[in-house]
């Protein structure tokens, strides 16, 4: 009877470890995969910057000619595209650069989570430009293990905030990476419409 009943909490515990890894192991591949897409995201919108900054001289010149002279009709179409171009550029670059505290935008959110350990040092402007000797981590490393969960339960916490945070900087990527081409397609048409207007 012993016997039977420790091999049935075995068998017990076995299964609770099993569906336990399952569910971290589940949330590690959420992670990769969100990881991936923003760096597709990348990617693409680096190339999308290398090409919109290819024709920039031109652009400038043709609009510099156009407005130098006289008002022309194709003008002010020329300007919206221009405007366009530009914003394009700004969206891009908005895009590709990092997007920092995304834990505010999470209900229930820790201010610390250590998967990530965001904000771990903190840095000034001179930083930008050469590495100071006197830049130190606000954590010993006994603090920084102490908030390090060893539960299950707030392992889990830790990664669902993790993903959480990617997904909003995915998403956000994303809705930047759609408005950039919007504004550079634009840009195309109402460029070509004008010039055409000009000639």
């Amino acid at each position: 009877m012993q016997e039977e009943t420790f091999r049935k909490d075995l068998v017990g515990a076995i299964d609770r470890n099993t569906d336990e890894g399952s569910v971290m192991l589940w949330c590690m591949e959420s992670i990769k995969d969100i990881q991936g897409t923003i760096r597709a995201i990348d990617a693409k919108m680096g190339i999308l910057l290398a090409a919109l900054a290819f024709p920039i001289k031109d652009i400038s010149d043709q609009f510099i000619s156009l407005h130098g002279s006289r008002l022309a009709p194709g003008s002010l179409i020329l300007t919206a595209a221009v405007v366009s171009y530009a914003m394009a550029i700004f969206v891009t670059i908005a895009t590709i650069s990092g997007i920092g505290a995304s834990h505010m935008h999470i209900q229930g959110a820790k201010k610390f989570n250590t998967f990530y350990a965001g904000g771990l040092f903190k840095f000034k402007f001179l930083d930008s430009f050469y590495r100071r000797g006197e830049v130190l981590s606000t954590m010993s490393v006994s603090e920084f293990a102490s908030m390090v969960p060893t539960k299950y339960d707030d392992m889990i916490n830790g990664l669902s905030e993790e993903m959480i945070s990617l997904a909003y900087i995915r998403d956000l990527k994303i809705l930047r990476q759609r408005m950039a081409f919007m504004l550079a397609a634009t840009a195309l048409l109402l460029g070509a419409f004008g010039s055409a207007l000009t000639r």
